[in-house]
């Protein structure tokens, strides 16, 4: 093969690599071959298996991010850090306000979620996950003793049932209806989960241990501001992890608690889960709307909820 006309040799590239590339010269490609190397049917040549682990050696070496996936949205973080903020004010007066603020994140959530996920009935999808947004949330209030949510799944029930009503009454013919269920059950268990920072607003060590862990994740939400820089696409997680962490430990010690390692590992593993979804849904196309930049902030938010709560009954019990 002649070497590159710009003298660049076989020294790797850190730009994206297309299958040619990644195949490289040396690939050898099955098929039935004419006298002069040529396929006589014109189909293309199969991929060897020592050619595909080529190519994915080097996708591996340089992986090709979604163009969506490098562009900062500063809505889903200022919505993140917002929300956190209300949520930390309402955990910390009482367990009535802090469903009031979940429920005004679940309103949030329905508002954009269909959309987002490109439900082909967003009406119904919105209605049913702004009816559980709000009585999941106030189902988990009601209780006065253990176990704290026992009267969720009833909540939940009558949200699933909404769902499955508008789906009946639908006049449209249905399209894509799995689809749109889905998208439906989806934010269902957005909500659900998001019904766990309820309990850690029972009692003090609790509703330490949950304030740390949204400071964390407020914290780690910066780290999105990054994604347009280069260098630290690849390092983005870790980089909220790191945010999120030293976010807790700083709020852990105007708290007067948790202490250093609990309220690290809270930060640290609540910062992750709400980054690594938030991450997932931005590259979605319909993420440049503002009402779904909105949802993605307000279920980054909702999900930590389930990480705080096991955590707590472990190291606070």
């Amino acid at each position: 093969m002649d070497e590159h006309p710009d003298g660049a040799g076989a020294e790797a590239s850190d730009a994206p690599v297309t299958i040619d590339e990644a195949v490289g010269s040396d690939a050898v490609l099955e098929g039935p071959e004419a006298p002069d190397g040529s396929d006589p049917s014109g189909a293309p040549a199969a991929e060897t298996r020592a050619s595909r682990r080529a190519r994915l050696e080097a996708l591996r070496r340089h992986p090709v991010l979604p163009e969506m996936a490098t562009v900062v949205r500063p809505v889903v973080v200022a919505v993140t850090v917002v929300l956190a903020a209300l949520l930390v004010l309402a955990l910390r007066t009482d367990a009535v306000v802090l469903a009031g603020g979940l429920a005004w994140t679940g309103l949030v959530l329905a508002w954009g979620w269909p959309r987002l996920l490109g439900s082909s009935s967003r009406f119904g999808s919105s209605l049913a996950v702004g009816v559980a947004g709000v009585l999941a949330p106030a189902a988990g209030a009601a209780t006065s003793d253990e176990p704290w949510l026992r009267l969720v799944p009833v909540a939940l029930a009558i949200a699933l049932g909404v769902m499955f009503v508008h789906q009946i009454v639908r006049r449209d013919g249905r399209p894509r209806l799995t689809e749109s269920i889905g998208v439906t059950a989806f934010g269902l268990g957005l909500v659900a989960v998001g019904t766990t920072w309820l309990p850690l607003a029972r009692s003090a060590r609790a509703t330490d241990l949950a304030t740390v862990a949204l400071v964390g994740v407020a914290v780690g939400a910066l780290a999105d501001l990054a994604a347009g820089t280069k260098p630290l696409r690849g390092w983005l997680l870790p980089l909220s992890m790191v945010l999120g962490g030293a976010g807790a430990l700083v709020a852990a010690s105007l708290l007067g608690g948790p202490s250093a390692g609990t309220a690290a590992t809270v930060g640290v593993l609540c910062t992750a889960v709400a980054h690594a979804l938030r991450r997932t849904l931005v590259v979605l196309p319909p993420v440049t709307a503002v009402r779904c930049q909105l949802a993605t902030g307000a279920a980054s938010l909702l999900v930590p909820g389930v990480v705080a709560y096991g955590l707590s009954l472990w190291l606070v019990g």
